[in-house]
């Protein structure tokens, strides 16, 4: 028998396991992507179980994808798996630290658990790779404002203004901004700016609206409403509300007690309404109707200083000294109003005050979240109210 002998039995030579090692890895790439991409389709339709167990699988396959880990931290974040999506985010910096998302998403992360100052920080390098995206600029913003530094705030939304001229978002948050400093007026430009750069959704007008009406800029605040609705009876009562004492502030009183009543019949038991009605009535020398809107805020909300003023007042026109006084000495403990020490004083020193001659506090004088000087000697002339028609009371939308 002759013998078969094996003239070539070595194995495949290094170079061929190179090149099917590398085979192997285009292929494993090949299939974590088709895997990343049906996890994000699953991802975006909220099929988040489904999402998380493909994005596992396409990083199992070949995670030196920094965008895979990414994924993964935005599907544990919306499933609130907070500290396994900072690890995930974590792997997407190490993968690729030039990318913007990443630190987005850590900062989303990280105001969730309340870390504001490691929110700024997130925000601010995210910022930093991509100073072109509106929403990082936001983004960093309003965590100035949760850490209340609310100048650093307006003063990087103004830098960037130029980069961002036309983001109606921009000037809407410096509008939020003034609000929150309490200046209405400067709030009110910016959010009038964000309207006409189109963005003129609802929430937009009504911060017009409350800033308007804030500012006392009540015609342009009239102005707005009639933007925001065509007919009063589609306004909400709140809004219906500011309306009523917007008219009344630029000398439409009947009008805006016709709308402030309609108000109280509808909505009884809102003793801001009740007040503003109040107002009202004090202003078109209503005594008894004042009186009656006192008994109302006395009887809903007794902290409310409203309810004694107003039945104070109208005890003083009725000639019931013992109640007027009764009910204004109880005033005494409130800060919210400029104006009633001064009321007592005169009260104390001339008992027999005529009930004929109408108090006067200066129109000027507003309630705790106005800030004006109080004249004194204008206190027994005329018949105005301590806050006027036109201020904020505390319910005050």
């Amino acid at each position: 028998m002759g013998i078969l002998l094996c003239t070539s039995c070595s194995g495949p030579t290094k170079a061929g396991k190179e090149a099917r090692a590398l085979a192997h890895q285009r292929m494993a790439i090949v299939n974590a992507d088709l895997a990343a991409q049906q996890a994000k389709q699953q991802f975006e339709v909220g099929q988040l179980d489904a999402a998380i167990s493909t994005i596992n699988g396409a990083i199992a396959r070949y995670g030196k994808n920094g965008d895979y880990h990414l994924l993964r931290g935005r599907i544990l974040l919306e499933q609130h798996r907070l500290d396994a999506a900072f690890q995930s985010l974590e792997s997407a910096i190490e993968h690729i630290p030039h990318l913007a998302e990443p630190y987005y998403f850590l900062g989303v992360l990280h105001q969730r658990w309340g870390e504001d100052s490691k929110a700024l920080e997130a925000y601010e390098l995210a910022m930093k790779n991509d100073p072109h995206h509106p929403q990082y600029l936001l983004a960093t913003a309003e965590s100035h404002v949760a850490l209340h530094q609310l100048d650093d705030a307006i003063q990087l939304l103004m830098e960037a203004k130029q980069e961002f001229q036309h983001h109606p978002s921009v000037s809407s948050l410096l509008g939020q901004i003034y609000l929150t400093k309490g200046d209405p007026s400067q709030a009110a430009i910016w959010f009038e700016d964000s309207r006409l750069l189109g963005n003129d959704n609802n929430e937009t007008l009504t911060s017009l609206i409350n800033a308007q009406f804030q500012a006392g800029q009540y015609a342009d605040c009239l102005s707005t409403l009639s933007i925001f609705a065509n007919e009063e009876d589609s306004l909400s009562p709140t809004f219906r509300r500011i309306r009523g004492k917007c008219l009344a502030a630029t000398g439409r009183l009947i009008e805006g007690r016709d709308i402030c009543l309609r108000v109280t019949r509808e909505t009884p038991d809102d003793a801001g309404a009740w007040a503003d009605l109040g107002y009202i009535s004090w202003e078109l020398g209503d005594y008894r109707r004042l009186g009656r809107c006192g008994e109302h805020v006395s009887q809903l909300d007794s902290s409310l200083p409203e309810g004694p003023l107003f039945e104070g007042i109208a005890a003083i026109h009725a000639g019931n000294e013992e109640l007027a006084k009764e009910k204004l000495k109880s005033l005494e403990s409130y800060n919210t109003f400029h104006g009633i020490e001064e009321l007592l004083q005169i009260y104390a020193k001339n008992t027999k005050l005529d009930l004929e001659t109408p108090l006067h506090l200066d129109s000027r004088v507003k309630t705790a979240e106005g800030l004006s000087e109080q004249h004194s000697q204008e206190l027994v002339e005329g018949s105005q109210p301590v806050a006027s028609v036109s201020s904020d009371s505390p319910d005050a939308p």
